[in-house]
Order: structure tokens, then sequence, then C-alpha cells
């Protein structure tokens, strides 16, 4: 299904609990460019197994982790609530 504004509306009016998005990325050079995967202590990558078609299970190095890629959109729906292009609920302990 596209996700558009009307079945978003009608999403969150339900009760949907999330939404995937399946992206095919390129990089920057362009296609077969290479690509620089963060590194971490003592210069190692972060590597994950992953499931192939065919059922083969590899090593991958990974670009983005689900971390990093939620520390971004916790910034974003921050600052979009602090510019107020949204309205967010706020959960403090006072």
């Amino acid at each position: 299904m596209k996700l558009d504004l009307s079945n978003l509306k009608q999403a969150i009016a339900g009760h949907a609990a999330a939404f995937r998005c399946v992206t095919e990325y390129q990089p920057v050079g362009g296609v077969g460019d290479k690509v620089f995967p963060p590194t971490y202590k003592d210069g190692e990558y972060a590597v994950e197994k992953r499931v192939v078609e065919g059922g083969e299970v590899l090593d991958c190095v990974l670009l983005d982790s689900v971390q990093s890629q939620a520390n971004r959109m916790e910034l974003a729906l921050l600052e979009a609530s602090r510019d107020r292009r949204i309205e967010l609920p706020w959960l403090c302990h006072c």
C-alpha cells in the first residue's frame, strides 16, 4: 500500500503501531561507488548476520544502525515540536 495522507490518517485513527519503509540506496558518487561504513573501537566495523535469497546466512557490515536512525528521528521530532510544526505529548517527571 502506498503511504499517502489519506492512508496515514486512516492508520492513526485505528490501531497502527508502526510503519515499514523499504528503500534501496545508492552511494552519493553513483552506482558501484565506494561507501565508508562507520568504525568503532580499534577500527572495527559493526557486523550482523543477514539471511539473503536462498536462505544463506552472511556476515554483513552495517552502514547504519537502528539506534543511529532512532537518534536522528528523535532529534527531528524534537525540532519539529519546538518549531510548532507538530504537536507531541510530553511526559515529564516533575
